[in-house]
């Protein structure tokens, strides 16, 4: 770089979010995320600090992504060095916090892995400023219940979506119908800044309430799958405020640890075995299978189940 551009780049925030925050993540307490034979396709350290960047400058997932590729700021407080080096796809953003939200959800007892960090980071940064915490004041930040509610979105947007599918075109109501237009889905979840995450949820989780009862008034669809889900997921989710008369999501403390966590299919479970928490689906093969038939069972359900 030219002397001057480089200056002000250590000048700049990025240097003091690399060695500060990035060199200091603390990647181990997230393996309980992934299985034996599982790990992350991504690093986790990137992903922790694109959260903290986004909730840092309140950005929606297609502006952070946006400043992955193209801010060299960003990728410099990332550790990356090279711009476009590194491919970040919406997926991995989503498949990561949903895994963090799930783990919340069926461990309420034990510590939450983001706060784990946050608790970590600010006990280097009081080191480092001569800060004791017996007698200054520290506030919170509320990083941890939009990554959270980011896992939620996503969840109420599936339910939702499969719910509307069901119903007959002529009884869509107009704002239902948007929920099948094509950027719907991009511009409620990708688009969705930290800040106005209580809203979306909200505004979700009474389009699906909106959708269950117009699935209720339809013959033939007491018993279906979707009014199931829908119910299910309400029931689990939300609660009606007596005041507004409007669906309210509930605190993730109140959500019960066998919650639903596909929009899909309700026999994708949480379950432990041995010390490592897994979600997907429990299989057992008989005994009397020959070797060569389970080993294709068995390569047919890797490829489908996601840990």
């Amino acid at each position: 770089m030219n002397p001057g551009i480089r200056q002000k780049l250590e000048k700049s925030w990025a240097p003091i979010f690399y060695e500060e925050v990035f060199c200091n993540i603390d990647e181990k307490p997230f393996s309980v995320l992934y299985s034996d034979v599982g790990c992350p396709n991504f690093p986790v350290n990137i992903l922790l600090s694109l959260e903290f960047i986004k909730h840092m400058k309140n950005l929606s997932d297609d502006e952070l992504i946006e400043a992955f590729y193209f801010n060299y700021l960003v990728n410099y407080a990332v550790g990356i060095r090279v711009l476009g080096e590194v491919n970040l796809a919406e997926k991995t953003l989503y498949n990561f916090r949903s895994r963090i939200y799930r783990y919340l959800v069926e461990h309420p007892d034990e510590e939450d892995l983001i706060f784990g960090q946050f608790l970590n980071l600010t006990k280097k940064f009081a080191e480092k400023a001569g800060i004791s915490f017996s007698e200054q004041r520290m506030d919170t930040t509320m990083f941890m219940s939009n990554i959270k509610k980011a896992g939620r979105l996503a969840l109420a947007f599936d339910v939702l979506q499969r719910a509307v599918k069901a119903i007959p075109e002529d009884k869509h109501t107009d704002e239902l119908s948007k929920v099948l237009e094509e950027g719907f889905k991009k511009e409620m979840l990708y688009k969705s800044k930290p800040s106005e995450s209580d809203s979306r949820l909200e505004t979700l989780l009474n389009m699906c309430y909106e959708a269950m009862n117009i699935l209720e008034g339809i013959p033939g669809m007491e018993s279906s799958e979707e009014l199931r889900i829908v119910k299910r997921f309400l029931s689990e989710q939300a609660y009606i405020d007596n005041k507004s008369g409007r669906v309210k999501a509930k605190d993730s403390k109140d959500i019960p640890t066998d919650s639903l966590q596909s929009a899909y299919d309700e026999d994708a479970t949480y379950r432990k075995k041995g010390t490592k928490g897994q979600s997907g689906y429990v299989l057992e093969i008989a005994e009397t299978c020959c070797e060569d038939n389970a080993f294709q069972l068995m390569r047919v359900v890797k490829n489908f189940v996601s840990d």
